[in-house]
């Protein structure tokens, strides 16, 4: 190979290292957005309402018999009460806006021209104090969202798909079976992680081939 054969080759080996770390930048994001889908279907909460952050999931498929040697189940469980601890925080916010609303400046009296200034000098104030709230209600949505991303990178390896389960279990039609006896949830679970995984999977695919690349240029 002459000169220029090698200035052309390690460019083309620099472009694939970095398309290689953007593709694996986006495995990361796929694993952040399996924990807002498996959080949320966990919870049985697709509205984003968090009724659901309350209720047992001992009960599911998707974890162990035993609450003591199930990381999954321990990282949902710890997941669960941070968002509780940020809902409340979110629900005593929105609990002020209520209260401004219940008892804001168009409550005063507006019949001289003291009490209209008073009303626009209350009607200013309040609207500060509800900008401010409103922001920090959208900073709390904002962790939520995070506390969910990180809770798929948590647990993103101790999900099993579909294929997994067959391949352990060695028979396609008892695995078909067990999956046909599973909740509506549990299904709807399964399907998440079978999602998330062949996404994954896919963008990987897409790594080992430029690595692939790559060694064949070092030849």
């Amino acid at each position: 190979m002459g000169w220029w054969g090698s200035v052309k080759n390690a460019a083309e080996k620099t472009k694939l290292r970095g398309d290689i770390a953007l593709t694996q930048r986006g495995i990361t994001a796929r694993k952040k957005r399996f924990g807002e889908e498996y959080f949320d279907v966990l919870t049985n909460d697709k509205q984003k309402s968090f009724g659901g952050i309350g209720v047992s999931v001992g009960t599911l498929a998707v974890f162990k018999k035993s609450e003591n040697d199930d990381p999954m189940k321990i990282a949902f469980e710890t997941c669960r009460d941070d968002m509780r601890c940020m809902q409340v925080r979110k629900e005593e916010h929105n609990k002020q806006l209520d209260v401004m609303e219940v008892k804001g400046c168009h409550t005063m009296p507006d019949e001289t021209m003291g009490q209209n200034i008073r009303k626009t000098g209350r009607m200013f104030s309040d609207a500060g104090v509800g900008t401010k709230i409103r922001a920090q209600m959208a900073l709390i949505d904002r962790e939520m969202k995070i506390r969910k991303e990180n809770f798929g990178l948590e647990v993103y390896d101790f999900a099993k798909s579909s294929d997994d389960k067959e391949k352990k279990g060695g028979l396609k039609g008892t695995i078909s079976k067990a999956l046909s006896s599973l909740s509506e949830q549990e299904k709807e679970i399964q399907k998440t992680i079978d999602v998330a995984k062949n996404d994954v999977e896919g963008i990987e695919g897409r790594v080992i081939s430029m690595e692939r690349q790559i060694a064949f240029l070092d030849e």
